[in-house]
């Protein structure tokens, strides 16, 4: 991308197009439209008289005069060599004269163009301003760099966010929106102006410029990557300027007729390389999506499985407690017959007990009459209680068996 061809965020929006300053080898250019100039006229000219009333550049040896230049100069962007860059002295004694020169000039500047100028160039070096780093150009753009802060907190627009400008991390965070909403509110007497002096056209390079400001010192920052940088454009500067409901013959007509080719390559190199970015995402979300439903069909198997073991399990159980509901009512009644039983044995048994004692106790006394005739000397009459004793007692063991089964 060449460096004349960065859109100017003052610019006016239109049909017509400033026209581009030509690079030489050492990053300066020959010509630059001014802010004051109408781009028409600028396009139109003939290269080699507007070549002749180029006006000699101011050599530049100081910070100082660099700064003045800057300010003074009605080139929208700032050109200056990194060669003629290197060769100015940075000293820790001039921070406070240059402070105080951008507060003083600071005001003949309503509309942030220098500010604008400082960032954008310190940019389009390409050098990463690291407070560490050691080289050739980083100590003239970082102080480039801070002399913009200055510049930028001495504007009403950022003078309550300047803790905010110097450190990212300070909240509350500043977004665009409201950025272009405040820079909107400005008005000529918030700038000590006279109507006259601020009219609505520099209200509106007011707003672009504050923006295009705040979203490079985000960038210089490295708080911002160039995806935050091209959202936070097209959110609160480019979507305004593009015409509304754009058909497809005016859209290709402005799009083909813009000078800012290398701006438009980048900006659509940097959507199709996000859309890119979306699609391989997209690509690997749908094959986690896929691997996922193909572990949700499986789980649902194996879910399925278990489901009909446990029904069948289940079912085993309630087939276990109905058996032990049976057993149980089994054993309750089996106890409840075993204690009518037992209540009948221990009858049968009181019952067996008294005829087995009566009984006994019946023969023992015939066999003692039956013993006292065998001793005096009857053993007819002895024989015959021995008989009847014998006869009843086979007739109870008789008795016995029968009720006994037969088992004796």
């Amino acid at each position: 991308m060449s460096n004349e061809t960065i859109p100017e965020p003052g610019a006016e929006s239109g049909p017509s197009y400033p026209a581009s300053a030509t690079a030489t080898g050492d990053g300066t250019a020959s010509a630059a439209p001014t802010d004051n100039a109408p781009a028409a006229s600028v396009a139109g000219e003939d290269p080699y008289r507007a070549k002749s009333k180029t006006k000699p550049k101011p050599i530049i040896t100081s910070i100082e005069q660099l700064l003045t230049f800057a300010y003074e100069s009605k080139a929208r962007l700032l050109e200056f060599s990194k060669e003629d860059l290197k060769k100015l002295a940075i000293t820790d004694e001039g921070i406070a004269s240059q402070s105080a020169l951008v507060r003083s000039l600071a005001p003949t500047d309503p509309t942030l163009s220098t500010p604008f100028k400082l960032l954008q160039y310190a940019a389009r070096q390409g050098v990463p301003l690291k407070r560490a780093e050691i080289g050739d150009l980083a100590p003239a753009l970082n102080r480039l760099f801070d002399l913009a802060v200055v510049a930028l907190g001495h504007s009403p627009v950022f003078r309550v966010w300047v803790n905010q400008l110097v450190d990212p991390s300070k909240g509350p965070q500043l977004s665009t929106e409201h950025l272009r909403h405040m820079a909107r509110q400005i008005c000529a007497d918030d700038l000590g102006l006279s109507p006259e002096q601020f009219k609505a056209a520099d209200s509106e390079r007011l707003v672009k410029n504050a923006i295009a400001c705040y979203s490079l010192l985000r960038v210089l920052q490295r708080e911002w990557t160039l995806d935050q940088f091209i959202d936070a454009s097209y959110g609160s500067v480019w979507r305004y300027e593009a015409p509304e409901a754009a058909e497809l013959e005016r859209a290709a007509s402005e799009v083909g007729a813009s000078r800012d080719l290398d701006v438009l390559g980048i900006v659509g190199a940097n959507y199709l390389t996000r859309i890119t970015r979306l699609e391989q995402q997209v690509t690997r979300l749908e094959r986690e999506a896929s691997a996922a439903q193909n572990r949700e069909t499986r789980l649902l198997a194996e879910l399925s499985t278990v489901e009909e073991r446990e029904q069948s399990a289940m079912a085993r159980a309630d087939a276990f407690s109905a058996d032990v509901v049976r057993l149980q009512k089994e054993l309750a009644a089996e106890r409840d017959n075993r204690v009518v039983d037992k209540s009948h044995m221990a009858d049968d048994y009181e019952t067996l007990r008294t005829r087995i004692i009566r009984r006994l106790g019946g023969e023992i006394d015939l066999l003692t009459d039956g013993l006292h005739a065998l001793r005096n000397g009857a053993p007819n009459v002895a024989e015959e209680f021995l008989d009847r004793s014998l006869l009843a007692l086979t007739r109870e063991v008789e008795q016995l068996k029968d009720a006994s089964g037969g088992f004796a």
